[in-house]
């Protein structure tokens, strides 16, 4: 005979016991009815809630963390008083923003002191420290450290310095001041090399990027009285040419 399994469950196992029939409700109030909602959603709406309140206590917790570390790292910064602490600073804190400023100040008293070849790799390391700042101070202060690694290697004659003077020049969210420094020591580069049609594109093109009351307009006014043929207009890249109405 065959085995009749359905006598063998018990109450226990019974499916039905678990389900609730919604004719029973047909005409239920609100509250029954919220009841009703409450037995078979109340395991999905505990673990649903547990998730999202888990969620915000943890990005609290790491919002609260990254600021105490952020203060931390200030007070720590502050405290360097020499470029001796500065150094361990920064080597203690690769990749922070301000372990990249610490090594702009390096880099500058290097400079100061014309310990050039130290300098220039000063100015390096600042500008791959700086490389995520995201306020709008330091990421003008990572373009500084980045015009000023590529002037230091100008003075030193080495290969990559010019483009480093391009990057800032061509960079149309670098501050004005930095971008016009950069074309001006482009153009008088090129002339002092006999290069006069590199000279009159910088010199062409600080009139038509910056302002022209930026503060080197008097710069590349003394520039194009001892050259007058650098006011010669240059082709306008396809670029930058107008747009026929």
């Amino acid at each position: 005979m065959a085995d009749d399994r359905s006598k063998q469950r018990s109450a226990n196992d019974d499916d039905r016991n678990l389900v609730v029939v919604d004719d029973d409700f047909v005409h239920a109030d609100t509250e029954d009815k919220l009841w009703l909602f409450w037995q078979r959603n109340q395991t999905l709406i505990i673990r649903g809630t547990t998730a999202v309140v888990a969620g915000i206590i943890g990005f609290l917790a790491f919002h609260f963390w990254q600021q105490a570390r952020l203060v931390s790292l200030g007070e720590s910064y502050i405290a360097c008083q020499d470029d001796t602490a500065r150094r361990a600073f920064a080597a203690a804190n690769k990749g922070e923003v301000l372990a990249g400023v610490a090594l702009l100040e390096v880099a500058d008293n290097l400079r100061k002191t014309n310990k050039l070849n130290e300098a220039a790799q000063a100015y390096d390391e600042a500008v791959f420290n700086m490389k995520d700042a995201e306020a709008p101070a330091l990421k003008a202060l990572a373009v500084r450290a980045k015009l000023y690694a590529a002037l230091t290697k100008l003075d030193l004659g080495q290969a990559g310095a010019e483009a480093g003077l391009v990057g800032v020049a061509e960079d149309a969210f670098a501050p004005e001041t930095l971008r016009g420094y950069a074309m001006i020591v482009l153009a008088n580069n090129a002339l002092t090399k006999g290069d006069n049609a590199s000279a009159a594109k910088w010199i062409n093109l600080m009139d038509k990027r910056l302002r022209p009351s930026n503060v080197w307009a008097g710069d590349k006014n003394w520039l194009v009285r001892s050259e007058p043929g650098l006011l010669k207009p240059i082709a306008i890249p396809f670029s930058e040419a107008p747009v026929s109405p």
